[in-house]
């Protein structure tokens, strides 16, 4: 074959190529379209209501499109190491070769080797019984008097340490009472092994002693500046109840009731409440606080709830507009502003948002959430903008829950209240103390011994 037949090959065989590329071109967009009806088609099936996590799929906002994903994996360059070198050794070990290479079989020559150090960090669950030599009295006072030492509990056959272990699995990881003393009769060969009933009996203890300071946390939210506010349903003995969560700058409080009502809200922070409420739009919370802040990614979820069941050019361009907004707020708080600036700004703002609210030429379902989410609560959705130390979303709280709702996915929720009161009270102490930068374990172990 000489070159010019050569060449009208490859000719040939790049014109072939182009055709397989329109073809698939074209399927590639058919299939798009095709996807785009479904999605439209289940959005029907759903609310404006539905978090983001619980979509069959999501829309890629005009924000993330146009920045660069982020690339996984280690950093280019990187030696692989993850933590900085320990202050504490535990034990020293030397990994020594063996006399040959374990590929080629040459002898290793002593004289060529080097030595270079790396950290290995393991944990042993281990099995500790202790023999308590204790000492009574019978008072004469009818008192019967019992020895005391600070590393066992007074009455029971179940350590500090395994309590905390107990907890732990239970509320951080879901486990039930069948499975967490299926764990340690096996780490254990046996030596721990009690039965389910009596590692529920020791969470009832464990929630009967943080009672008190719930009802201290309880008292300290209602003097912070502001909370964070959320709600989801809870099951309880096969009925509708519901857990609330608030997040304020000190602590996170839990409560499981009955009810969705107003009358939850005075009961935990009165009738007088000064401070601020940052939350959705759930009725409940209107002209109860001081001041609020609406959560724009609820806005906007609803925006473009109705945009994609309606894809129509005004509801479309209200999406853009409260997204644009929205950008602009947040990257001017990432600047951490002085207080006069944010004056200033705020002025901008609402500028801003009285000429989207004041357009005269929304279709009906651009004009509904105008009317029902914009107009309804013009006042609280640029608080953010003036007062220092708040988020224009909920994001916050509903990062807090999802833990909790992770928790009634894979139980189901409590068979009794008095078993959702438990819940309520230990995970506001768990979830308090990872707040505050602290670990739960070490945190309730210290209570257990004080």
């Amino acid at each position: 074959m000489n070159l010019l037949e050569e060449n009208q090959k490859l000719k040939e065989q790049l014109e072939y190529e182009r055709e397989k590329r329109k073809e698939i071109e074209v399927k590639y967009y058919e299939l798009l379209n095709e996807l785009k009806k479904t999605q439209a088609l289940l959005r029907q099936f759903l609310n404006e209501n539905t978090p983001s996590s619980k979509l069959p799929f999501k829309y890629p906002s005009q924000e993330k499109s146009e920045k660069e994903q982020k690339q996984r994996g280690k950093p280019i360059g990187s030696n692989g190491a993850s933590k900085e070198a320990p202050e504490n050794i535990d034990k020293k070990i030397e990994a020594k070769l063996d006399d040959r290479c374990p590929n080629c079989k040459k002898i290793i020559r002593k004289k060529d080797i080097n030595k270079r150090i790396r950290y290995v960090y393991d944990a042993i669950i281990k099995a500790i019984v202790m023999e308590v030599e204790e000492e009574f009295y019978p008072c004469e006072c009818g008192e019967f008097c019992i020895g005391k030492h600070p590393e066992i509990p007074q009455r029971g056959m179940i350590g500090y340490n395994l309590q905390t272990l107990f907890t732990e699995l239970k509320f951080n990881f879901s486990g039930s009472y069948a499975n967490i003393s299926k764990f340690f009769v096996n780490i254990t060969d046996g030596k721990i092994n009690f039965t389910p009933k009596a590692i529920n009996d020791c969470i009832v203890n464990i929630s009967e002693k943080l009672e008190p300071s719930y009802f201290e946390i309880e008292d300290k939210i209602k003097e912070e500046e502001f909370a964070y506010s959320d709600e989801t349903s809870w099951p309880v003995n096969g009925m509708l109840w519901y857990l609330w969560l608030f997040v304020t700058k000190n602590f996170i409080f839990i409560t499981i009731q009955n009810s969705r009502a107003r009358k939850v809200l005075i009961e935990i922070f009165g009738e007088d409440y000064r401070g601020g409420i940052i939350s959705d739009c759930y009725r409940v919370y209107d002209n109860f606080a001081k001041w609020y802040q609406k959560c724009w990614v609820h806005l906007m979820r609803k925006a473009e709830f109705e945009a994609e069941k309606n894809p129509k050019k005004n509801i479309v361009k209200l999406v853009e507009q409260l997204r644009s907004l929205y950008n602009e707020m947040k990257d001017f708080l990432k600047e951490n502003p002085a207080t006069d600036l944010r004056k200033e700004k705020k002025k901008e703002f609402e500028i801003k948002l009285n000429e989207i609210i004041n357009y005269k030429y929304w279709c009906k379902e651009a004009q509904s959430i105008v009317d029902n989410w914009l107009i309804k609560y013009r006042n609280h959705w640029l608080t953010a903008i003036e007062f220092e130390g708040i988020d224009l979303n909920n994001n916050l709280c509903e990062r807090k829950i999802r833990g909790s709702i992770g928790w009634r996915k894979m139980l189901g929720g409590h068979r009794t209240g008095e078993g959702a009161k438990q819940y309520a009270i230990i995970q506001t102490h768990r979830q308090t103390w990872k707040h505050q930068g602290k670990y739960s374990y070490n945190e309730l172990l210290n209570v257990l011994r004080n």
